[in-house]
């Protein structure tokens, strides 16, 4: 599985942060799994298996912290199907805006 995030380069200047803050923060939440299998394989991709499922899903929580909706532009999460065609893509971030919407 893997996770993507794609912040928003005129939206992180607003806020008063800058990219390598954001993913820094990112990097430090996947640390704290102590996983040996958790790798970001390009800036902002993080790679893990199907042993890494709670560090990948309690990334649900980004959205309420104080920065996160502020700067965020694109946030995926691909799992592989199993069935041998490959990954599906989730939209994470409209996900979560679709959930809020229910709930609000």
């Amino acid at each position: 599985m893997k996770m993507e995030f794609i912040f928003n380069k005129e939206k992180l200047k607003k806020a008063g942060y800058d990219e390598e803050q954001c993913l820094n923060a990112i990097r430090k939440h996947f640390d704290s799994y102590k996983s040996k299998t958790i790798k970001e394989i390009d800036k902002g991709i993080f790679e893990g298996t199907e042993d890494d499922w709670n560090a990948f899903g309690s990334t649900a929580r980004f959205p309420y912290t104080s920065w996160f909706l502020k700067v965020i532009k694109e946030w995926y999460w691909y799992v592989d199907e199993g069935d041998g065609l490959g990954e599906k893509k989730g939209d994470c971030l409209n996900a979560y805006y679709e959930v809020k919407a229910v709930n609000d």
